[in-house]
């Protein structure tokens, strides 16, 4: 019991050495920073230095302006992406779209045929994409017959089983 005692007492001369000098050099508790309670910004094409006093907790994260997927076309070459966050941009304008298709057949080409979206206070909030992937075709073997070629579409078969990657940006400017 007296171990334990001497121990309580020890402790509290320390702490309160420890207070002492903390005092004495000048900390003071309340001007410890605190945790920002606010998302982080969107990753930016220039970097610039920040003036918050606030620090970042070591799980937040950063949203990105560029979102991804890749998908696989249906049996009529098409495919929905619905976008994981809608993309808001100026009334009349369309979020930047690229594509990449990944396949070993015949060349392929990818149109968007639908957008799914909505306006308010001269803004559009696009929320998904639809695109169609169309295989080429070879020319007739035989070229003799002239009527084989009128209405000849290069691009008329469905490329079903396409796999396509698509991204969606948010407007940078």
């Amino acid at each position: 019991m007296r171990v334990r005692g001497a121990l309580y007492l020890f402790a509290a001369l320390v702490g309160g050495a420890i207070a002492a000098s903390a005092q004495s050099s000048g900390f003071n508790p309340a001007q410890v920073p605190s945790p920002s309670a606010v998302m982080p910004p969107a990753t930016a094409l220039d970097g610039m230095l920040g003036t918050s006093t606030q620090y970042a907790r070591a799980d937040h994260t950063h949203a990105v302006r560029v979102q991804r997927v890749a998908r696989t076309t249906a049996a009529d070459g098409t495919l929905t992406w619905t976008f994981a966050r809608p993309i808001v941009v100026p009334a009349g304008d369309t979020p930047p779209l690229a594509y990449m298709v990944e396949d070993t057949g015949s060349p392929v080409v990818v149109q968007v045929t639908g957008r799914t979206f909505t306006s308010s206070g001269g803004q559009d909030t696009h929320t998904a994409v639809t695109v169609r992937a169309q295989r080429a075709r070879t020319l007739p073997a035989t070229l003799t017959v002239l009527t084989a070629l009128v209405g000849y579409d290069v691009f008329a078969g469905a490329a079903s089983g396409v796999r396509v990657n698509l991204w969606a940006a948010d407007p940078t400017q």
